[in-house]
């Protein structure tokens, strides 16, 4: 898996391409733990080119969510297909962690949340 990373506004978009997956997890929780280092706290996981996620893979979000809220920033998630939607909902992971409708909804979630106070991004 690769996780293309971009930077709009205070807001990182992290965009992962390929499969999260027990053998990729760690791998998005540790980019995530590096934006948080430097106090980047807002990211929106823009899963357009997420192909498949699993258990350890939704474990890695719902970490990821975790650390942002700790931070006093968050995690949203964009563009998911309805396989990878419906393992948010059956888990009702999709409780914790919000869903936009678009990227663009997304961003703006972020950003307001930025706005009220808590890290650069």
């Amino acid at each position: 898996m690769e996780i293309k990373v971009e930077v709009d506004n205070n807001v990182v978009i992290l965009r992962p391409v390929g499969s999260l997956v027990a053998s990729t997890a760690e791998f998005l929780k540790a980019q995530v733990a590096k934006l948080v280092e430097k106090n980047y706290v807002h990211v929106l996981l823009d899963m357009a080119k997420l192909e498949f996620i699993d258990s350890s893979g939704l474990g890695a979000c719902i970490a990821a969510n975790k650390t942002l809220a700790g931070s006093e920033g968050g995690l949203v998630c964009t563009g998911a297909s309805e396989p990878v939607r419906k393992i948010f909902r059956i888990t009702r992971a999709d409780q914790k962690i919000p869903f936009a409708d678009s990227r663009l909804d997304g961003l703006r979630i972020l950003q307001d949340k930025a706005f009220k106070g808590g890290g650069k991004g």
